[in-house]
């Protein structure tokens, strides 16, 4: 007996040779290799020599397992595909009722070396909870399925929202909530030794556009596993892969990477949000070595209209706390 991908099956004894008039008891052993619902019928198959008869019994068995962050993928069904980003392909779907983003890795990229990052993020994402950070409920870690799931956010990303719905651009008090979500979602992480390394709009998920609601925003793509020396090395500059638009003066001149980094594209983000526009504007910055230039020489954004005082001297705060910024 070998069961199926997601439990194992076996029975002692195996086999047994009886004799006319005698019995044994056995046992079956079920090892679940993930949280699933197990429904099946294991067949007992006796055989009596003399006669050459064959005789079937079946054993019916129904268990659920606790629930933990190991999925079964049979329980994941895929609705339809979201975006594709360096990891793979996300999928709007659903997990036991609930909506979910399903963020699969791409086939015949299961490198070992991608395999052992997937690894180390999920196990981020299961140690950090906060009601700022997207839900994570699980990953499959089976080959050819390998995937994440986390809750899904209707409205998408803020970087959607700024994209899609240019002259549509929310109250302040609104954007106020997103930054102050965001604000409490990094907040935890660096309370928890946890340096973000990406803090973006792209990573800032809406789930709101009520104010008044506890949590509008929450923070995503804050597991995987990056130093600095990977950072720069990878950078291209191309496409929009490795852009400097959010990179802080101590990570553009390539010094370590610390804590305070995480604020200056904290700044930035809140800078793109309230301007709601590209914070650098092509027909300023042609190139994006243009923008890294800029920000590694410690130059600053200017204000705008929509960007209140207040909010300014803020992002200007922000900047302050860089030690190469001033």
């Amino acid at each position: 007996m070998e069961g199926r991908d997601y439990y194992e099956v076996r029975t002692e004894p195996k086999l047994v040779n009886l004799k006319s008039g005698e019995a044994c008891e056995f046992e079956i052993f079920i090892t679940p290799l993930c949280s699933c619902i197990i429904q099946e019928k294991i067949v007992c198959v006796g055989l009596d020599i003399k006669k050459g008869i064959e005789m079937n019994e079946h054993v019916t068995i129904n268990a659920k397992t606790q629930m933990t962050t190991r999925l079964d993928y049979h329980e994941l069904k895929e609705e339809k595909k979201l975006g594709e980003g360096s990891f793979g392909i996300v999928y709007l779907g659903e997990f036991r009722g609930n909506k979910v983003a399903i963020k699969k890795m791409r086939e015949g990229c299961e490198t070992e070396a991608k395999v052992r990052e997937f690894e180390k993020e999920v196990s981020m994402l299961d140690k950090f909870r906060c009601e700022y950070l997207v839900h994570f409920y699980g990953a499959v870690f089976i080959p050819n399925k390998v995937c994440m799931v986390t809750e899904f956010a209707q409205y998408g990303s803020l970087r959607d929202l700024i994209k899609h719905e240019k002259d549509k651009s929310p109250k302040n008090r609104v954007k106020v909530k997103f930054m102050l979500d965001m604000a409490k979602g990094i907040s935890y992480l660096h309370n928890n030794g946890i340096v973000h390394r990406d803090i973006k709009p792209d990573n800032l998920l809406v789930f709101s556009m009520d104010s008044d609601e506890k949590v509008n925003a929450k923070m995503t793509d804050f597991g995987s596993a990056r130093n600095t020396n990977m950072l720069m090395t990878n950078m291209t500059f191309t496409k929009g892969i490795g852009t400097p638009k959010y990179m802080s003066p101590e990570v553009l001149n390539k010094e370590k990477y610390k804590m305070p980094s995480d604020i200056f594209s904290f700044a930035i983000t809140m800078y793109e949000c309230f301007k709601w526009k590209d914070p650098y504007p092509k027909s300023d910055f042609k190139y994006a070595w243009s923008i890294a230039d800029f920000v590694a020489t410690g130059k600053h954004l200017p204000q705008i209209e929509g960007i209140e005082d207040v909010t300014y001297n803020l992002l200007g705060k922000c900047g302050a706390l860089m030690e190469t910024f001033e």
